[in-house]
């Protein structure tokens, strides 16, 4: 009886891979074709490691006003250490770096979430479902048409949580290069006062950044502040600045007043929501359950710090967390927001916008309801951090009754 229980099982799952796989497969048609279009991949940073490898400070060329050997929007404001790593992509030719820059996201659009479905026990089933939903949504696409790094750096934000290793803690540091999300990596360790992992998890940026000195012939004291300078220049300075107005996030609400200019209001909010951060990672590092303390620490850089929509691949372990613990009403909200989140949120904005200026609403009226729908939803991002951090003894508290550690069958 067992052996045929086992049997319908995997004939459930084989059907379902199956099906939910077809549609996935024939989704994905469309995405290489735009990969592949002159637009496609405009944001892999792939001219500004070309520079550098041809021992050019890219980040002093745009600082100098230089752009005719950057491409569409690659604008160079990671870390060093992002550029060294792009190295094997500058021995390619533009269009076959696309292509294996797109093959590379791909590999890591099922390997995250394969990993961390097997360390955290979903079953099989449940695995596919993650699968399906992260591989589908639009998020997950967007990464791969634009050529968005933040998979990648995804990948080594997981590791620690996927297995405590020395190596494991090295690599996560790798999520500095994108600071805009390493960051909560940095702040997770120094509220649990483990000293020698910030040490650890400095040593890939420190690298990188000496690496991308010797390689430019830059002094290292010059280019050691270049990447925030041109990110200040590109975001908050220069003419084509839109930090606080394009990407909402906890404290863009103050971005209509005028007390100070919007350089300095920028900074000032920016490192509040920082602050405020670390007293939400303050709670993070307390919860018993790893997935979901990595799910409120990747749900966190999308709150306290702006970001484009392609960033919210960072959702994925709270999809993961919601299917796995879905017999909860928390879950289950907690599921409905993050697919809300991955799929439907920006679209459903813009056609909402679209309507309004179908039925000739005033610029004012079109941009009140588009500022108000996108701070709304880091509201609900807010939401769904403090419902979880709250309900997270109630999820705990029932999953300690059952017996034994098994995995989910």
């Amino acid at each position: 009886m067992k052996l045929i229980k086992i049997n319908k099982q995997n004939s459930f799952s084989i059907i379902l891979i199956i099906i939910l796989g077809s549609s996935v497969f024939s989704s994905y048609f469309q995405i290489i074709k735009d990969v592949l279009s002159p637009s496609g991949h405009h944001d892999f940073q792939w001219s500004p490691a070309k520079l550098v490898f041809e021992n050019i400070n890219h980040y002093q060329y745009m600082l100098d006003g230089k752009t005719e050997k950057i491409m569409m929007s690659q604008y160079g404001e990671y870390l060093h250490g992002l550029y060294i790593l792009l190295y094997p992509y500058t021995l390619m030719d533009w269009s076959y770096a696309k292509i294996s820059w797109m093959l590379t996201n791909m590999i890591l659009l099922f390997l995250i979430p394969i990993m961390l479905c097997k360390k955290f026990s979903l079953s099989i089933d449940k695995s596919i479902l993650v699968i399906f939903f992260f591989s589908f949504c639009i998020v997950s696409k967007v990464q791969i048409v634009t050529g968005q790094q933040t998979l990648l750096i995804l990948f080594f934000f997981i590791l620690p949580f996927v297995k405590e290793t020395k190596i494991n803690v090295i690599l996560s540091g790798i999520s500095y290069f994108k600071y805009t999300i390493g960051y909560s990596i940095f702040l997770y360790y120094l509220s649990l006062n483990k000293f020698k992992f910030l040490l650890l998890t400095s040593i890939p940026a420190t690298i990188g950044w000496l690496l991308y000195s010797f390689i430019t012939g830059s002094g290292p004291l010059t280019t050691l502040y270049q990447p925030l300078e041109l990110a200040f220049e590109n975001q908050l300075a220069g003419e084509t600045s839109n930090n606080m107005p394009k990407n909402k996030f906890i404290f863009s609400i103050f971005e209509k007043i005028e007390f100070i200019n919007f350089y300095y209001k920028s900074l000032l909010f920016l490192t509040l929501s920082i602050i405020l951060n670390y007293f939400f990672i303050l709670k993070i590092k307390s919860l018993d359950d790893n997935l979901l303390k990595l799910s409120c620490l990747s749900l966190s850089t999308l709150i306290f710090f702006p970001h484009y929509p392609h960033d919210y691949v960072m959702l994925l372990p709270f999809l993961i967390h919601s299917i796995k613990n879905f017999s909860f009403l928390i879950s289950k909200i907690t599921f409905v927001l993050t697919v809300y989140f991955l799929h439907f949120f920006k679209g459903l904005n813009i056609y909402f916008v679209k309507g309004l200026n179908y039925l000739n609403k005033d610029k004012i009226v079109l941009d009140f309801f588009d500022y108000s729908i996108s701070y709304i939803n880091i509201l609900l991002l807010l939401f769904m951090l403090v419902v979880n951090l709250m309900g997270n003894n109630k999820i705990n508290g029932k999953n300690a009754t059952k017996i034994g550690a098994v995995r989910e069958t």
